[in-house]
């Protein structure tokens, strides 16, 4: 697969910049971008800005994977009316591909990519119905890698996405947000299944928060690991929290040799989300 520091382009929903509850962050956003030389654009008929969801996996440079979206939480009475026709999206500047469907149902923020291996949540089993060992190997196929490795969805978290808890750092290594907070029951299937991909875990700063937006979900507060990542830059989330500094500091020390850029998120993270969630990076 193509991984995050090959790509060079980033996309965003159009949604994010008529949202009034997000205009000081696409503000402060955009300046970044430019002073970074991150080139950008975006994708129009969208539900909603989390768009790392709904569109295409890259494989390769020209070749992407349109899978299934129809994520069980976007199923439910509250939620329904925020689900992307996928065969509706159209993107500025448009980028020649070749784009094959999949019927598998699996949406982009679950699903966090190295070269050579995957890692998802244990919801893409309840979003098909077929056997587990079928499933891992359709994606096995699909995106041309030899690991598919399966944790157990963070509680309380609907979407069940795993781009919240952990991130590769290369094929060997991932990086794994503190989570120490949870039920000492999941907590021992959490490191159960962690230890049984064979990578090395290097612990990455995280802040529980058990804050909760007007609609009444768990908020993004505190999700370092939910950075965005294009090419030898990283755009690293800060919340508003004393625990910022640190982090960004810490998250230096571990991701060597790139640029790490502070970007104000609180904004965004109410809406349950951070920078991982609201970027499609790919490589033109």
């Amino acid at each position: 697969m193509i991984t995050d520091q090959e790509t060079n382009f980033v996309y965003f929903s159009s949604l994010i910049t008529e949202r009034l509850e997000l205009h000081a962050f696409w503000y402060s956003l955009e300046k970044t971008l430019h002073k970074a030389g991150i080139n950008y654009g975006f994708i129009q008929n969208t539900g909603d800005i989390w768009c790392r969801d709904y569109m295409p996996l890259q494989i390769n440079k020209n070749e992407f994977t349109q899978f299934t979206f129809d994520p069980g939480y976007l199923k439910t009475k509250k939620y329904k009316h925020l689900r992307t026709d996928t065969d509706k999206i159209t993107y500025h500047p448009t980028v020649k591909t070749n784009t094959s469907n999949s019927p598998v149902v699996l949406d982009g923020g679950n699903l966090v990519r190295s070269k050579n291996s995957v890692v998802l949540t244990n919801v893409i089993l309840q979003d098909n119905d077929i056997p587990q060992e079928e499933l891992v190997q359709k994606l096995k196929q699909t995106l041309l890698v030899e690991h598919v490795h399966l944790l157990p969805k963070q509680p309380y978290d609907f979407t069940g996405h795993a781009d919240g808890m952990v991130r590769f750092l290369d094929d060997h290594t991932l990086l794994v947000a503190n989570h120490s907070t949870e039920s000492a029951s999941w907590k021992a299937k959490y490191q159960k299944a962690l230890a049984s991909t064979g990578l090395k875990l290097i612990d990455f700063p995280a802040v529980a928060s058990d804050v909760k937006n007007s609609e009444g979900d768990y908020t993004a507060l505190g999700c370092y690991i939910n950075f965005a990542w294009i090419g030898s830059t990283i755009l690293f989330p800060q919340f508003d929290l004393p625990e910022d500094v640190a982090a960004l500091q810490e998250a230096k020390k571990i991701l060597k040799g790139y640029k790490l850029i502070p970007v104000p998120a609180a904004e965004l993270a109410m809406g349950g989300g951070v920078l991982n969630c609201v970027t499609w990076n790919i490589k033109v």
